[in-house]
């Protein structure tokens, strides 16, 4: 992939190429302006959303739809003028957000008047702010309607948001609604773009999200966050990116129980739920809290294991132990053990190998199940489910539930999702 653009303003200056992943915004590669004024990036890579970004907190969004791109930069980065060619439809995007800016500017003055304005003078203020919401509401809403197969109008819409309200008061519904009400969680393109990062950034920045977070109002936290799953809910994808997001914004270490709202929230969303007695349940959720990374790993006995040389956990022999708990029942389950067995066979002469318990009853049903998707890895079924041994030693609630545990019977980690399964497993084994 080869990106080159014109940028006579910022000579020697650095610049940056970012992409999306289902880790966040990562960097690419970086390059100085030449002395003639061009700005020059090679990356193994494919037609794609990217960023090109000064360090500084300004950038630009962008779509490759092929192997190379040129434009131009005219003017300074923060508030430049970007010429494509004249078919390429990023000249497009451009026209749209130059209209979203249009109305932010003319909000932005009309809330300073306002709050400068005498109480009489308020009502004016607000009834012409009124009236420019509307404008700009309508505006988004018929992009919106037009939306489908049009690439320039998604990614125009993704950095779209409503216009607040001028009182700016913290009322939960609202305020999610301004940043996502035209934001599409289902639209394969944007998805873990650098674009759906940046309407994260914009929503978790914004002024309400920091008063809630800096005042610790945890139920109004919670339901924001809640909010933003079930808008999400539908794309498994969506999800992975955003409570991997969710999790590097919100360190364990700084922001502890918005870090375990998030996980309960992502179990939720991503998982099937067993009856459980509530005692039972808030034991093992509790327990499960202090079950971290350096705890020795529980042995258990490997019940109805089709490896008939194993009888225990404690027997299997590997640098590296990936226990999954699953079910037949559960979809998210199959999906996970789908991806799981393309990465078992790159991993496994590394170091791997991969442990699964079924939690199901009918026996037969779940052999038949392994033999027909050709799982060779180490396959056991406890038809005690929930209240066996094993998942109370675990404190295992639903499933999927993945550990990787290490030689010497430690564990390494609890991933959630198949990317931060994937990212430790090359962690530990590459």
């Amino acid at each position: 992939m080869t990106l080159s653009v014109k940028v006579e303003n910022h000579i020697s200056e650095q610049f940056y190429l970012q992409g999306g992943s289902e880790m966040g915004l990562v960097t690419i590669d970086s390059s100085r302006v030449k002395a003639f004024g061009t700005l020059f990036i090679q990356w193994k890579g494919r037609p794609d959303f990217y960023r090109l970004s000064d360090g500084k907190g300004h950038f630009l969004d962008f779509r490759m739809t092929n192997s190379s791109l040129s434009f131009e930069i005219k003017g300074r980065f923060s508030d430049a003028e970007y010429i494509f060619d004249s078919e390429d439809k990023n000249n497009q995007v451009q026209y749209y957000l130059s209209e979203f800016d249009y109305y932010k500017s003319e909000a932005e003055s009309l809330a300073k008047a306002y709050n400068q304005a005498q109480a009489d003078d308020q009502k004016e203020v607000e009834k012409t702010y009124k009236t420019l919401q509307k404008e700009s509401e309508n505006l988004i809403k018929d992009l919106w309607s037009k939306r489908t197969n049009d690439w320039s109008l998604q990614l125009a819409l993704a950095h779209a948001d409503r216009l607040p309200d001028l009182d700016n008061k913290i009322k939960t519904g609202p305020f999610i609604d301004q940043f996502f009400e035209y934001f599409d969680f289902t639209d394969s393109l944007i998805v873990g773009s650098p674009c759906f990062y940046a309407k994260l950034d914009r929503f978790f920045d914004s002024k309400q999200m920091q008063y809630l977070i800096e005042s610790n109002d945890s139920k109004e936290i919670e339901l924001a966050i809640q909010h933003i799953f079930w808008l999400s809910e539908v794309n498994n994808h969506a999800q992975e990116c955003l409570m991997n997001y969710l999790l590097n914004r919100f360190p364990h270490k700084t922001h502890a129980s918005i870090h375990e709202q998030v996980i309960k929230t992502y179990k939720m969303a991503n998982s099937c739920e067993y009856v459980l007695a509530s005692k039972s349940m808030r034991e093992r959720m509790e327990n499960d809290k202090s079950f971290t990374k350096g705890s020795k790993a529980p042995d258990f006995v490997l019940s109805n294991c089709l490896n008939l040389n194993l009888e225990s956990f404690s027997k299997v022999n590997s640098d590296l132990t990936l226990l999954i708990v699953w079910s037949a029942h559960c979809e998210e389950s199959l999906d996970l053990l789908t991806r799981i067995n393309r990465l078992y066979h790159t991993y496994q002469e590394k170091g791997l190998e991969v442990v699964a318990i079924s939690i199901d009853h009918n026996l037969m049903a779940w052999e038949n199940f392994v033999e027909e998707h050709n799982y060779s890895w180490v396959n056991a079924c406890d038809k005690a489910g929930l209240k066996s041994e094993f998942a109370m030693a675990y404190n295992i609630t639903s499933t999927p539930n993945m550990f990787l545990i290490s030689a010497d019977q430690i564990l390494v980690s609890k991933p959630l999702t198949f990317y931060q399964l994937k990212r430790e497993i090359e962690d530990f084994l590459d």
